[in-house]
């Protein structure tokens, strides 16, 4: 580590933030490389609340345990400050990797193989996933998941070579139907799996789709290929039914929250000797074709039943869709905004175990999902919708505030009635001023006050 990082001055001078090095003039943020970010912010996180005093303190200057410093000039928030420039920095790189393994989790940014091959090998053991935003092409993902328990219920009996080879069948199929010069010698095929679970992650190196909504749409492709059995939403993950999504690396275990352990290791499959820039979704320098194709085109009745206009997802309705979970008592999940794709369904994706209310079971796993139909929210269960019967609905539980505004309304006393209105009593000639004062007051009415002032007009 270089000397002038051991001793780092911040200071905030008028809209300029920078940062102090031991003897040298101010260094702009923006002028840090990643790297120097990243341990700028572990400095300002580790020492946070010690950086808050000194802030207040009288003192010009004042050190931190061995290593950093900190000079208190009207620096309000430095963890806003740090988490600006890191942001502005990330945005900056084409390639983002997420570690899971650390708390908060950390995003790191690269430019290259080189940086790429570099944070793998000093986070050796970590659960490290590749981090896909933006419109950029990249390669088609399907994420397959299929407990053991599950698989034993499903008639006829399958194998898990049965599974794969469905699995493998449907990918094939549908990108020689969008790419008739698809190479199959292309097909990627990782697993993290276990004797509880097949966790399988089907992609090609042959080819590229324009974005997000194209990718998400060719998930649906492999998905409708799938023997019924094999069609559980809970089954397959359309991970690019987001804004956002990530994908864990090969090499990379998955980091149980609960006990604190590295599980399940993602392994290659196909090709065994493939490397780990064959598996990943995005990788740098990937020349490969971007295929555009009419069947991967949002289908325009679905758009047209749609209208952008009545389907955008305020704050305050997202707020609404949260009550609405507290009230049924819908817990152990993270609430996303609908995406692009699919605007009147809001993501559910699971956090820690919770009791289903569809299922009447825990769920460590599930993921679920909460459908928007005009003013009303349904909540639906991936497990569910896969155990129902064949030719059913979708079981679903409808979520309604336990009390309404009208309800409270009704337990408010009645308000009293004028005999006659002022605004017929010829002598009265502050009926309108009445309402002007309560509206330009500034303060609050009763609900009577309210009544009888709209009565009088």
């Amino acid at each position: 580590m270089p000397a002038w990082m051991l001793s780092y001055y911040v200071q905030r001078s008028g809209r300029n933030c920078g940062i102090m090095l031991a003897g040298t003039a101010p260094y702009c943020a923006s002028h840090m490389t990643f790297a120097e970010l990243k341990i700028l912010e572990d400095a300002l996180r580790d020492n946070l609340d010690i950086i808050f005093g000194l802030l207040n303190a009288p003192s010009k200057s004042k050190v931190i345990g061995k290593k950093y410093r900190i000079h208190p000039v009207c620096m309000p928030s430095p963890r806003k400050f740090v988490s600006d420039a890191l942001s502005d920095a990330l945005s900056e790189c084409f390639y983002k990797i997420r570690d899971d393994s650390v708390r908060p989790r950390e995003f790191l940014g690269v430019d290259n193989e080189d940086e790429i091959e570099a944070i793998l090998s000093e986070r050796e053991g970590h659960s490290l996933h590749e981090f896909i935003d933006g419109d950029e092409a990249f390669r088609p993902i399907i994420d397959f998941d299929l407990s053991q328990e599950v698989l034993d219920t499903i008639e006829p009996k399958l194998t898990r070579k049965e599974v794969l080879d469905s699995l493998i069948f449907a990918f094939r199929k549908t990108c020689l139907e969008i790419f008739l010069k698809w190479n199959y010698k292309t097909l990627t095929i990782a697993s993290s799996g276990d004797a509880k679970k097949m966790s399988l992650y089907i992609s090609t190196f042959g080819m590229r789709l324009p974005n997000i909504a194209r990718v998400a749409v060719f998930t649906e492709l492999v998905h409708k290929k799938l023997p019924t059995a094999l069609q559980g939403n809970s089954i397959i993950d359309n991970i690019a039914n987001k804004r956002s999504f990530s994908l864990r690396m090969l090499g990379s275990s998955k980091f149980d929250k609960k006990t604190g352990e590295h599980v399940r290791v993602k392994k290659p499959v196909h090709p065994k000797d493939g490397t780990l820039f064959d598996f990943m979704i995005r990788p740098p320098n990937d020349e490969s074709e971007v295929v555009k194709s009419s069947l991967l085109d949002i289908p325009k009745a679905e758009m047209e039943g749609c209208p952008s206009i009545n389907n955008v997802t305020t704050d305050a309705e997202f707020e609404l869709v949260e009550t609405l979970l507290q009230e049924a008592s819908i817990e152990g999940y993270n609430l996303s905004y609908p995406s692009d794709n699919f605007p009147d369904k809001f993501p559910l994706s699971r956090i820690s175990p919770s009791h289903c209310p569809l299922c009447d079971r825990e769920h460590t796993s599930d993921n679920a999902y909460i459908r928007r139909n005009k003013r009303s929210y349904s909540f639906f269960c991936y497990r569910a919708n896969q155990d129902k019967q064949p030719g059913t609905r979708n079981p679903s539980l409808k979520l309604t505030i336990s009390e309404t505004a009208l309800d409270k309304e009704k337990k408010l006393p009645s308000p009293i009635k004028l005999d006659q209105s002022r605004i017929s009593d010829p002598n009265d000639c502050f009926v309108w001023g009445d309402l002007i004062d309560m509206c330009t007051s500034g303060q609050k009415f009763s609900r009577s006050e309210v009544y009888e002032a709209i009565q009088a007009t």
